[in-house]
């Protein structure tokens, strides 16, 4: 059975299950643009300045420096997650 190429056919989206699996430089796709999370704010941590934000809030990036802000993270399609190695440090 033959099902040609199937790279144009189907598509899977990613999305995060929880704001709590957002990272800093994750690459993601937002109303058709292509971000990196700037600040990833969840409700009831506070950051190292004293904030602790009331809602879920993730701040964006583009390539030509302009933020936006989203406040509903399943809205948030995941292109590239960006991981630490922490051996190639040691």
């Amino acid at each position: 059975m033959c099902y040609g190429n199937l790279n144009n056919k189907m598509k899977f989206i990613q999305r995060y299950k929880s704001p709590k699996f957002i990272g800093i430089g994750d690459k993601v796709r937002y109303q058709n643009n292509i971000y990196d999370v700037l600040v990833n704010y969840i409700v009831g941590e506070t950051d190292k300045t004293g904030y602790t934000p009331k809602v879920n809030r993730t701040i964006l990036i583009d390539n030509n420096d302009r933020k936006v802000v989203v406040n509903d993270y399943k809205l948030l399609e995941i292109i590239a997650q960006w991981k630490l190695n922490l051996l190639s440090i040691i």
